[in-house]
C-alpha cells in the first residue's frame, strides 16, 4: 500500500511562481527555465515510476514516495530517497534518473555520461548515490533500535528512449540498473531471495508513522538561489484567463480590464505565490501591498475566508499560509 503520496514538490511550486511573476526582461530568466525544465524532467520520471509500483500486490509492500529525512534528531542535514519499498523480510530503496540519450555508466571515474546531439554532459554515478542513502537509512533503523534488515538498492531508469551502455568492470553493481518496466519483476526476483521474516506487522506500523513524522520537504528560498531582489517580482492579482495583471477589485470580485473577465477567488494564488516567494508567514500590510489593494478590512476578510487566523495583536498580528508538507 502506499504510505506516501508522490505530490509536486515544494521547490517545483516555487519555481513555477517565479517564472510567473519575475520580470520577463530578468537577466537570469534563461537560467531559472533551464533549471526548472530539469527539475520538472526528474520528478516526471518519478511519476512513471509509480505505474509501475502499481503492480505490487497491495498489501505486501509498504511504498514511501519523495521522502526526506534528518540525518540524526539534531541535524540540519538530510538525505533524500526517491522511492522506499518495505516488506516484512526486506527494504527497497530506489534512485529515478529520467534521462534521455546514449548513457555511459562509467566505473572508473564514478560518473554517467550522457551523449546527446552530439554533446557530451556527465552526471554523478547514481549506483554510488543510492548505497550512500542505503548507509544513512540502515542507520536511521538502528537508531530508532529497530531490527536489522536486508535492504536493497535499485537505479531505475524511466526514460525508455534512452540507450543504456554498462562498464564490463561494475561487476555485480551493474545488476542494480534497470529499466522502469522490468522493475515489478526485479522485486519479485528480490523477494524469492529473501526468506525470513524480520519485520513484524507493530514494526511496519512503527516506520511508517516515523517516517511520515520525521519526512520534511525541501524548502529553498528561491530568491536567494538566483540572487533576484524582491522589487524584481511581479505583484498584484493575475487573470487566471488572459494572465494579466493586475486584477482590479471591485465589489467581491477581480475584474481583468484587458479581457473584462471576473474572478471571485484570483486573489488565493496570488496569497500562496507571496508565500512560496517570500515568506509563508505575513502581515495585513505586506499582502496589502502585494495584492494592490487598500482596504485593511478587505484584506483581512480574504484571509478569514480561507480559514487564516491571525496570531498575535492589531498591527503586529501576522498570519500562516499554508504549504504543501
Amino acid at each position: 500500500m502506499i504510505k506516501k503520496t508522490r505530490t509536486k514538490p515544494l521547490k517545483l511550486l516555487k519555481f513555477e511562481a517565479l517564472l510567473e511573476r519575475i520580470l520577463p526582461s530578468h537577466n537570469q530568466k534563461q537560467l531559472i527555465e533551464s533549471s526548472y525544465r530539469k527539475y520538472l524532467a526528474g520528478f516526471r520520471g518519478e511519476l512513471s515510476l509509480d505505474y509501475f509500483l502499481s503492480e505490487l500486490p497491495h498489501d505486501d509492500y509498504h511504498i514511501f514516495h519523495d521522502l526526506r529525512i534528518p540525518r540524526n534528531d539534531n541535524s540540519q542535514l538530510y538525505f533524500q530517497l526517491d522511492a522506499v519499498i518495505i516488506h516484512s523480510k526486506f527494504c527497497i530503496i530506489i534512485e529515478v534518473k529520467n534521462l534521455i540519450g546514449n548513457l555511459y555508466f562509467d566505473h572508473q571515474y564514478d560518473q554517467i555520461v550522457r551523449t546527446r546531439e552530439g554533446i557530451d554532459e556527465t552526471f554523478p554515478d547514481p549506483v554510488n548515490q543510492v548505497e550512500i542513502q542505503k548507509n544513512h537509512f540502515s542507520n536511521w533503523l538502528l537508531r530508532h533500535k529497530f531490527p536489522r534488515i536486508p535492504i536493497h538498492t535499485l537505479v531505475v531508469i524511466t526514460n525508455p528512449k534512452s540507450y543504456i551502455r554498462i562498464s564490463p568492470k561494475y561487476g555485480k553493481n551493474a545488476k542494480k540498473i534497470i529499466r522502469g518496466r522490468t522493475l515489478p519483476n526485479k522485486i519479485k526476483e528480490i523477494e524469492k531471495l529473501e526468506s525470513e521474516v524480520i519485520l513484524q506487522k507493530r514494526d511496519l506500523k512503527r516506520i511508517s508513522s516515523m517516517l511520515l513524522k520525521v519526512h520534511t520537504s525541501h524548502n529553498p528560498d528561491i530568491l536567494k538561489l538566483f540572487n533576484i531582489h524582491r522589487n524584481e517580482i511581479l505583484t498584484g492579482v493575475f487573470c487566471p484567463n488572459c494572465t494579466q495583471v493586475a486584477l482590479i477589485r471591485i465589489k467581491r470580485n477581480w475584474l481583468c480590464a484587458s479581457c473584462s473577465n471576473t474572478c471571485l477567488n484570483a486573489h488565493k494564488k496570488a496569497i500562496i505565490d507571496y508565500a512560496l516567494l517570500f515568506s509563508p508567514v505575513v502581515k495585513n500590510k505586506d499582502l496589502r501591498s502585494f495584492l494592490h489593494m487598500e482596504s485593511q478590512s478587505s484584506v483581512k476578510k480574504l484571509l478569514y475566508s480561507m480559514k487564516l487566523k491571525p496570531t498575535g495583536e492589531r498591527k503586529a498580528a501576522t498570519y500562516t499560509i499554508p504549504l504543501p508538507k
